[in-house]
């Protein structure tokens, strides 16, 4: 069932005013509803109609975390991108980076190809992929959408950054020959850990 947007939302998206937006609704240019307590909302789909016919497209916000365990940091990234982009449409995934089947990342993948987007913007640009952001940048660029890093300082050093790679790799295929959560696969994450921590030993 679609969900009617409020006003301010609908003209976020839209690149216009509210009072713009009630202007369009007097002049029956938007189809609006009207809640039990006769406020105005637009379904999404008129947002959708209007920003086809006049070529308007909005950011995209995405964010990710891998895990259950790192709500904190993907509700910090959600307040940083409604922040910087107030209104903008938002989607969020809790899955591994090594992953593109991940539902918000499809749904952000859909709206570049249908040409509604104008940015995608993330928190951080591994926040997208771990790996092939640059292809992504040139997938995104063939729909006229440009990809926006609000912090494009790296998080970790570059160790620190290979080995959170190397581990993410290692739980991955580990999961798909055993079973995530198998004494095999924490057994072989412990040595790699370990290795890693002292690659000397």
């Amino acid at each position: 069932m679609e969900i009617p947007l409020p006003p301010r939302e609908a003209a976020a998206r839209l690149g216009i005013t509210v009072r713009t937006l009630q202007t369009w609704d007097r002049a029956s240019r938007i189809r609006v509803v009207r809640t039990p307590t006769d406020r105005r909302r637009v379904p999404l789909s008129e947002v959708q109609r209007i920003m086809g016919e006049r070529e308007i497209r909005s950011p995209m916000l995405y964010a990710r975390v891998s895990s259950h365990g790192q709500r904190d940091d993907l509700e910090r990234q959600k307040e940083q991108l409604v922040r910087a982009f107030p209104g903008a449409e938002l989607r969020t995934d809790i899955r591994s980076g090594l992953k593109f089947d991940r539902p918000g990342f499809l749904a952000v993948l859909t709206a570049v190809q249908e040409r509604r987007v104008s940015r995608v913007v993330v928190v951080y640009e591994d926040r997208l992929a771990r790996f092939g952001v640059d292809l992504l940048r040139h997938v995104f660029a063939a729909y006229g959408t440009t990809l926006e890093v609000l912090d494009p300082k790296p998080r970790d050093t570059p160790e620190t950054e290979l080995a959170n790679d190397l581990i993410a790799l290692i739980t991955s295929f580990s999961a798909r020959l055993y079973r995530p959560r198998s004494h095999k696969t924490k057994q072989l994450l412990s040595s790699a850990r370990a290795v890693l921590k002292d690659p000397g030993r």
